[in-house]
Formats: structure tokens, C-alpha cells, sequence
């Protein structure tokens, strides 16, 4: 115990140590790019105001210089992070990459991502950056090297300028840890920002970047961009390379991580992608060679797309159940056949992912925990997981009516490699079942709800167990997914909560959680087959342009 209490100390110290320094840097770099004491000059907010596609233009055109934009979101982000703490470090390298870039000439403008300043999440490797998971015992320990990601982004033109906050050891849809602290929703400061990939959305959201790399196990980039109002794509898990970008610390089975991308509209996000898919082959051999297909982007026949407004694991709250429908007809306006679709199995599919998910019992989690100050979103669930089994029935039996949800994690079902080995079987029958209902509907697409709620208030992370449901069904059988914002959170929407069922504990926290939530953005999941991460694009695209145009 002694042990513990001075590493917890150590850690503490360390933590402060590193605080310091970032908050030193941090104002040196304001210091720089204040002009007459102003950060947000009459030119910087021009650069701001220009839409991705328009931004690009102007820096191809040499309208722009890389230095200029990069000065621009620098002194953007800065503004934003000291009002929803997203940032935790900025690259300092970025200014010598947007003054090299510019030393190209006409060569470097012909790159397609030419001077666009990209955001990071904390947890993808940036050569002599700290990746801390929000853990203290994981600073000082710089990275030696870039993510593959990082380096496709900079053969592409693309300026990585700063890293993002995550939750303690990326497990909640919250964002906080003791290290950084916790970061905010921009649209309501007083809710979260969602997670894993919180600091992107945070950051995106608020205008501090046009766009964001993020990780997405079961809803990282996802719950962030619907929570915030911006659009994310997860692609299938193994189309971009996950060389550089660190884990949980235990090896996952049945529930891949996807690095994926976060943006302020959906052009920029395809951009983004298209770029990295069509850089140079890294290191990595893994990656399937599936080069990008544009033509499937750009049109042709009308797409048969189903539509799903409920969630057998999680019912959404009547605002998240609406967004299908505004979805539904601007797709439909748009030239494509909408047909409903209930994915089969959801319910069954979540609770095979939390088996995979929870398949070392917590072991790996407990040990980035151990000598840290744990953050309040943590819960219990680390310690929760580790009960001898004849407890966790027990337990499972008491959660069964009040979270039914979260007895699935209590399971263990694959906690021994032979339970394992039937949750892996169990899962590749539930992935034939859903491709073959979707091969008999005849389906190119699926819209359904992004999450079950909006933002909730920042506290409540730990008690809306289950929510990712609606998001980790799709990881589970590893279809790529985007989240589009479609609308808002209305009056009508919060009246009509009255009538959300709940009759059990997680389903009231999910309506005490949504009440207040009007104005919040909502977005909805667009959802292809496997590899078919174009096709997801194209209908991303028609339902943003037919939303503008209904204004």
C-alpha cells in the first residue's frame, strides 16, 4: 500500500511537472502570434470563415500561404481550448512543416491536402510527443517516430498542428483525466464533448480545426461528431493503417480499433481520406491493397438505402428518432429509394461485443490504472470486472431489470480462450446473418440513429451504461460508418421525452440526461458494407448538399 501511495505521488508530481511546461509553451506560442496583443486579427478571421473546399482552393491558388492558415487555426485553437480545454499540446514542429511545404513551390500546391492544418488525437504518435491515454505514468516517454497516419498526411500536404484530449485510458464517452483535465462541449459547456475521441470533436466543433485524426473502437469518433455537430467517418478497422496509434494495452478480439476522421463538413472528411488511401504504401503491410474507387463517390444510379429510426439494444430519445426521418426525406429528395431495415440482432451483437471487449476481465485496464488518480468517469466497472464469477452472476442477476445492458458485461463469456473461441464463432454467424438480410433488402446503405441521446450533462458518463450500443453494433461487424449532423434538439423533442420508456435504471438515465438538452446538434449513422467506405461517402454527401438546400 505504501508502494502505491509514493508511486501515486510520483505520478502526481509528474503530472504537474508536465502541466507547467505545456501551459509555458502554450503561451509563448500565443506570445508569437500576437499581433498588437490581438490572436483573432481581420485576416485570421477571413482565413476562419472560408468553408475546407474554399481554403484549399486559396492555398493551391497561392491566395494563401500554409504559414498564414497555420497561424490562423493556431490562434483559433488556442481561443478554443482556453474555453473547452481540448488541446493538450501543440506540435511544435508545425510551423518549420508549413514553411518547408511553402519552399515547394508549384509542386507543393499540386499536393491534395496543400497547407490544410490537421488536429490529432492524443493517442496517435507524433515524433517527440507524449501518446498519455490521459495517464500519468505515460508521460516523458515521446514518441521516436510518426503514426502511419501522420506520414500520410504529410506526404499529402496536410500540417499536423496539435494533439487532442481523450477520457482516462480512452474507456467513456466522457473526456477527462487527471492530467489534462476535463474538455467541454462548445455547443453547451455544460455537457461532454463524448469520447473517445472527445478533444477532436471538441475542437472541430468549435472552429479551432477544419479537421481531426480520432480512433474509433466502439463509437470514438462517432459519439464525439454527433455530440458536437460535426461529421466523422469510420472506416472499415484495417483500411488505414494502425502502425503508431496506441491501445488500451490488451490485445482486442472481435471489436477492432479504426483510425478514423473528423471534419467540419463531409467534403473535407472524403478529402482527408482519399488523400491517405492514395499516399505511398508505409511500412505497414497490412492494410488491404483497396485503392479509392471515386466513381463510386461521384454518382450514378439512384442507391437503395434502408432506414432504421429504433435500436433493439438502446431505444433513442424522440430527437434522435426524428433525425432518421429529416434524413430520410432529404435522401429521398435527393433521388434515392428509401426502404425500412432492422438490422437483425443488435441487442445479441452488443453483448458479444462486450465479451470481446471485456475478454481479459479488466486485467489491462486495472493495470493502467494502478498508481493513477483515477478520474470520476472511470466508475467502477475496472474493479466491477475483476469479482470471482460466482459474484458477477450474482451481480448480473441484480442488474438484469434495473441496466440489462450492463449485466452483459458481467458475463465473462469470454474470459477463458475456449468461451472466447464460441463468442468469435457466435460473432462471425451474426455477421453472415446481418450481410445476408442486407444482401436480401437489396441494400447499398443504412441510415439509423447516431446515438440513443444528445450530449449528456458532464457528469453523467458513468451512469449511461449501454448507450454505445447503437454505435458498437456496426464496429462488431466491422461495416464502416459516418455520423452526419442533421438537425437539433427541439422543443417538441424535449415534450415528447414523457413517453420514453423507462422502466428500467439505464433508461432513465439516458431521459434525466436529455432533459435540457434543447438546441444540441444530432447527427445520424450512415452505414455501408465492408470496404465500401466510398459508397458510405456518396450518401453522406447527397444527404449534406439536400439539407442545405432545404436550408
Amino acid at each position: 500500500m505504501k508502494c502505491w501511495r509514493k508511486q501515486r505521488r510520483r505520478l502526481a508530481a509528474a503530472a504537474e511537472t508536465r502541466q507547467a511546461s505545456v501551459r509555458s509553451a502554450l503561451d509563448r506560442l500565443e506570445g508569437r502570434l500576437s499581433e498588437g496583443g490581438e490572436l483573432l486579427t481581420e485576416e485570421r478571421l477571413y482565413i476562419l470563415s472560408l468553408s475546407p473546399s474554399a481554403l484549399l482552393q486559396c492555398l493551391r491558388e497561392g491566395q494563401l500561404a500554409p504559414t498564414q492558415v497555420l497561424r490562423a487555426y493556431q490562434a483559433k485553437a488556442i481561443v478554443v481550448t482556453y474555453r473547452v480545454n481540448c488541446i493538450t499540446e501543440f506540435i511544435p514542429q508545425a510551423e518549420a512543416w508549413a514553411t518547408e511545404l511553402e519552399g515547394r513551390g508549384a509542386e507543393g500546391r499540386g499536393l491534395p491536402l496543400y497547407g490544410l492544418p490537421v488536429s490529432v488525437k492524443d493517442t496517435v504518435d507524433v515524433e517527440g510527443l507524449d501518446s498519455t491515454l490521459g495517464l500519468a505514468k505515460n508521460l516523458n516517454a515521446p514518441a521516436r517516430t510518426h503514426a502511419a497516419i501522420i506520414h500520410a498526411l504529410k506526404a499529402q500536404g496536410a500540417v499536423p498542428f496539435c494533439k487532442t484530449n481523450v477520457p482516462q485510458a480512452v474507456t467513456s464517452i466522457g473526456c477527462s483525466n487527471p492530467v489534462w483535465g476535463a474538455t467541454l462541449n462548445p455547443v453547451d459547456t455544460q455537457r461532454g464533448p463524448g469520447g473517445s475521441s472527445g478533444g477532436e470533436g471538441a475542437l472541430v466543433g468549435a472552429g479551432g480545426s477544419l479537421v481531426g485524426v480520432g480512433v474509433d473502437v466502439v463509437g470514438g469518433v462517432r459519439v464525439p461528431a454527433h455530440f458536437c455537430g460535426v461529421v466523422a467517418l469510420r472506416p472499415t478497422a484495417g483500411r488505414l493503417s494502425l502502425c503508431g496509434v496506441t491501445g488500451r494495452g490488451a490485445p482486442q478480439a472481435g471489436v477492432h480499433p479504426s483510425v478514423g476522421v473528423l471534419g467540419r463538413d463531409v467534403s473535407v472528411v472524403v478529402a482527408a481520406v482519399r488523400a491517405v488511401l492514395e499516399a505511398e504504401a508505409g511500412d505497414d503491410p497490412l492494410p488491404p491493397p483497396v485503392p479509392w474507387r471515386p466513381y463510386l463517390v461521384e454518382g450514378g444510379r439512384p442507391l437503395r438505402v434502408g432506414w432504421c429510426e429504433d435500436d433493439e439494444a438502446f431505444p433513442p430519445t424522440p430527437g434522435c428518432r426524428r433525425a432518421v426521418a429529416v434524413a430520410r426525406e432529404a435522401l429521398g429528395a435527393a433521388g434515392h429509394t428509401l426502404v425500412a431495415f432492422t438490422p437483425p440482432g443488435s441487442r445479441r451483437a452488443w453483448g458479444l461485443a462486450l465479451a470481446c471487449l471485456a475478454a481479459d476481465q479488466g486485467v489491462a485496464l486495472r493495470a493502467n490504472l494502478r498508481g493513477e488518480e483515477r478520474d470520476a468517469l472511470i466508475g467502477r466497472a475496472p474493479e466491477l470486472l475483476a469479482l470471482p464469477r460466482p459474484l458477477r452472476a450474482l451481480l448480473r442477476l441484480l442488474l438484469q431489470d434495473r441496466a440489462p445492458m450492463a449485466a452483459h458485461a458481467m458475463t465473462g463469456r469470454a474470459a477463458s480462450s475456449r468461451g472466447l473461441w464460441a463468442v468469435l464463432e457466435e460473432r462471425r454467424r451474426l455477421v453472415a446473418e446481418v450481410a445476408a438480410a442486407w444482401r436480401a433488402a437489396g441494400l447499398d446503405a443504412l441510415v439509423c440513429p447516431a446515438f440513443p441521446m444528445p450530449a449528456p450533462p458532464l457528469t453523467h458518463a458513468p451512469r449511461l451504461a449501454g448507450t454505445q450500443a447503437t454505435t458498437g453494433v456496426y464496429s462488431l461487424v466491422n461495416f464502416p460508418v459516418g455520423v452526419v449532423p442533421v438537425t437539433h434538439e427541439t422543443q417538441d423533442d424535449q415534450e415528447k421525452l414523457a413517453d420514453y420508456p423507462a422502466h428500467h435504471a439505464a433508461l432513465r438515465n439516458v431521459k434525466e440526461a436529455t432533459l435540457g438538452a434543447e438546441g444540441l446538434p444530432i447527427g445520424v449513422q450512415v452505414i455501408g458494407l465492408p470496404w465500401q467506405e466510398e459508397t458510405v461517402c456518396r450518401v453522406m454527401l447527397d444527404l449534406e448538399t439536400q439539407l442545405k438546400r432545404q436550408g
